[in-house]
């Protein structure tokens, strides 16, 4: 039995594994078999590969940051929002670590009263004045040990926020500041209104 090319309709010995004109392969039915196992792992691996992809981008990087900050802040969660500060700052001798965490706690409680929505805007990186002085407020909290080669990065995300008492809390933009410290993207606790 003769087998056919089904793309150029080409006859060709039972024993041949490709066609001599055009050099489509010929697969048995094992073969077919395995060639669409393999198709479907693929479309599964790549599905599963942009997902990863996207889960990264929402849960890391400066943007994922701030969203984990303002959404602790409408779920009334001041751990989450404490969590988000650099350890050494939390473990500064210039910051009292109880008042820092009492603050946050009524800062919190405060804005979830207003629970908003909030767009994040921009990412900008801070003027050389600015980073200059985030560097010194860097080397007066965290002290001797601290290097300028632990801070990875320092960025500048802007929010447009409103709450749902608009006499209360109106529409407003901020700025939100998180550096990348050792490996993770923190918040310094320097919100500035506009």
């Amino acid at each position: 039995m003769a087998k056919i090319c089904k793309n150029c309709g080409v006859k060709h010995k039972n024993s041949a594994t490709y066609c001599v004109m055009c050099g489509e392969p010929f697969y048995s039915e094992q073969g077919l078999k395995k060639r669409k196992i393999h198709r479907i792992i693929g479309i599964v691996l790549g599905v599963l590969a942009l997902t990863a992809g996207v889960l990264f981008i929402f849960t890391a990087g400066p943007k994922a940051a701030v969203r984990r900050i303002l959404n602790g802040y409408k779920r009334n969660d001041p751990d989450a929002v404490i969590a988000s500060y650099p350890d050494f700052l939390i473990e500064s001798n210039q910051v009292d670590k109880d008042q820092l965490i009492l603050s946050t706690q009524i800062n919190v409680k405060d804005m979830s009263d207003y629970i908003f929505m909030y767009k994040l805007g921009k990412s900008e990186d801070p003027s050389e004045k600015e980073y200059e002085e985030l560097m010194e407020a860097f080397r007066f909290y965290a002290g001797e040990d601290f290097s300028e080669d632990d801070i990875q990065s320092i960025k500048i995300i802007w929010v447009d926020y409103t709450g749902n008492v608009p006499a209360v809390w109106p529409s407003r933009a901020a700025r939100f500041i998180v550096i990348k410290y050792e490996g993770r993207w923190y918040w310094w606790p320097e919100t500035v209104n506009r």
